[in-house]
């Protein structure tokens, strides 16, 4: 996510900076080296107390700034010029107004201040002003009324100094974030707040530096404490958005997303980015609703409805994660997205996107609307035949409507288009697996090896699975047997070796059982090798059996197939 940073002086009397994203500008050795100016105006007063006072007061700061190699003050000429010409009095400089004439004559920084009766004395309060908005708040200072101003000029120039210290540390700070050195930042953004822990644009460097170390808890905390300074910070309240999302607190996550929508309320590029930011935060559904905000004020906004569509799709995806039966809050969440995406189709039409359309596909199918599928996936593919990705899903439509056959030339078109697209073979050969067309399945299945699309070992545990079931449960031996010897023929490791040749030894000795009755010398003869073929299985699946706890049926089997076989041999000794 892209996080607009705004630092404004990265010090008092700093260069002057712009919001850029994510990376924070920094000031280079010659621009930190360079003298900035600031704005002392006349200290205004504030009840009975001598107007000259703040006028001294003033010039005593300008001058003791003069002597600093980094800052150097608007000479007191200057500021009377900049005041006639654009019809101010001296009396009028507020700070907001002094901050503003401040930018119009290249001063990085202001001193606002104001004095006022303390007993016998005078107490002066001040605090320095980036033209950016960034403020350093000074402790106040009570001196005595006659001739206090020089003390007191003295105190302030004395935190100017400190400020001009952490101009450094935040200057290194800005400097390892941009080089996403991250830790040495912190470190140098640490000792910057040491000196002014109201230094927003630092803190908001150090919750970045945080957010690139996954440190999301101490992150969060930073950018809650700019918003504690500035409650309306833009950038801490998406990011706070964010990370909240990622810490999952989604109710916390969209709060700090509408609160900061409220500021762009009629922004759809800005709506949709944050949509975007909390969905890729893993709150889909919270995207969603942010999107439906927006439709209130434009319900016919096609960039809307499309961001609309997908996040309901992603939420409804979600919702139904791991479900054998699709929860209502699901089905209503792809209702939703249907909605949106057909409302968006209908402007359109050839010029949406695929991907818009293949979540269309998928939301009726999650829905079991097999027929609607493949309704819409026709439609779709008059204006879009070559997208391999609209045909993969007709194609489930198709098979999930018993079209089995149809499904598999559907899947072929993908494999024309993009002969690269994943698991194509090996869907065609799983289904017809499902159909019991096995041997139509197998040289598929070999495919799905040969594209990459399946290990050997998958592929084969597939034909197991379907030999287990449809020969082992059923005790439908002989096609057991058939079925596992094709699963044998994949170049499968030893461990799915030696699973198939247990069960394939279990089959064929079933099945021997059943062929030698009834006991007569040609079915010994037909039966022995089959019996031996099985003992040899089992003597070779000690492995398997240990890991699944099949042990003692395998020695079970063993001591059994060998009474099988002396049998038989009886059997044709005597029949000689």
């Amino acid at each position: 996510m892209k996080v607009r940073l705004r630092h404004g002086l990265l010090a008092l009397a700093a260069a002057a900076v712009v919001a850029i994203p994510v990376q924070p500008q920094v000031l280079s050795a010659q621009e930190a080296s360079a003298r900035f100016r600031v704005l002392v105006p006349e200290i205004p007063r504030e009840g009975d107390v001598d107007r000259r006072f703040g006028r001294r007061l003033a010039d005593e700061l300008r001058d003791l700034i003069n002597r600093m190699p980094t800052h150097q003050p608007v000479e007191g000429r200057e500021l009377n010029q900049a005041l006639r010409r654009y019809s101010l009095r001296m009396d009028e400089l507020d700070c907001v107004r002094a901050t503003q004439l401040a930018g119009l004559i290249d001063a990085r920084v202001v001193f606002c201040g104001t004095y006022f009766p303390d007993n016998d004395n005078i107490r002066v309060e001040g605090r320095f002003v980036t033209s950016e908005g960034e403020t350093f708040i000074v402790d106040p200072v009570v001196v005595p009324g006659r001739g206090g101003q020089r003390e007191a000029a003295e105190h302030f120039y004395e935190a100017l100094q400190i400020e001009s210290q952490r101009l450094r540390f935040s200057q290194f700070c800005g400097d390892y974030y941009a080089s996403q050195q991250y830790e040495q930042a912190l470190t140098q953004c640490d000792q910057a707040i040491a000196l002014n822990p109201r230094a927003v644009n630092t803190r908001l460097i150090r919750a970045m530096s945080l957010r690139s170390l996954d440190r999301y808890e101490e992150a969060l905390e930073e950018f809650l404490q700019i918003l504690e300074m500035e409650p309306l910070h833009e950038d801490a309240m998406q990011n706070a958005g964010y990370i909240s999302a990622m810490l999952n607190r989604p109710e916390d996550a969209r709060r700090y997303y509408r609160q900061y929508l409220e500021l762009n309320p009629g922004n759809v590029r800005v709506r949709m980015r944050v949509a975007y930011d909390l969905a890729d935060a893993g709150d889909p559904l919270g995207a969603m609703q942010l999107i439906e905000a927006g439709l209130e004020l434009d319900p016919e906004d096609v960039e809307l409805l499309k961001q609309h569509g997908s996040f309901a799709f992603a939420a409804g995806a979600e919702a139904g994660l791991g479900r054998q039966e699709l929860p209502r809050e699901a089905v209503e969440l792809y209702r939703k997205a249907l909605s949106s995406l057909e409302k968006a189709y209908a402007v359109e039409g050839e010029e949406m996107s695929s991907t818009f359309l293949v979540n269309m596909m998928r939301a009726h199918l999650a829905l079991g609307a097999f027929q609607a599928a493949g309704d819409l996936a026709q439609r779709i593919l008059e204006t879009h035949p070559e997208v391999a990705a609209i045909w993969s899903f007709y194609a489930d439509a198709l098979q999930r409507s018993g079209q089995v056959d149809e499904a598999i030339q559907a899947l072929e078109r993908a494999k024309q288009i993009n002969p690269d697209y994943p698991n194509l073979a090996v869907r065609q050969g799983n289904w017809l697996l499902q159909e019991g067309r096995v041997d139509e399945a197998i040289p598929l299945l070999h495919q799905a090896v040969e594209r990459g699309e399946q290990t050997a070992d998958a592929v084969a545990n597939l034909v197991f699975g379907h030999a287990y079931e449809r020969g082992v449960r059923t005790e439908n031996w002989n096609y057991g047997v058939r079925v596992f010897r094709q699963a044998r023929e994949f170049d499968v490791s030893d461990q799915m070796r030696q699973q198939i040749d247990f069960w394939l030894g279990f089959a064929v000795f079933r099945s021997a059982i059943q062929q030698q009755e009834p006991a007569t010398l040609e079915t010994a003869r037909a039966t022995l090798p089959r019996f031996q073929e099985a003992q040899r299985y089992f003597q070779n699946t000690a492995s398997y059996a240990q890991r699944n706890n099949l042990e003692n049926t395998r020695q079970q089997l063993l001591e059994q197939v060998g009474t099988f076989i002396e049998i038989q041999e009886a059997i044709i000794r005597r029949g000689r």
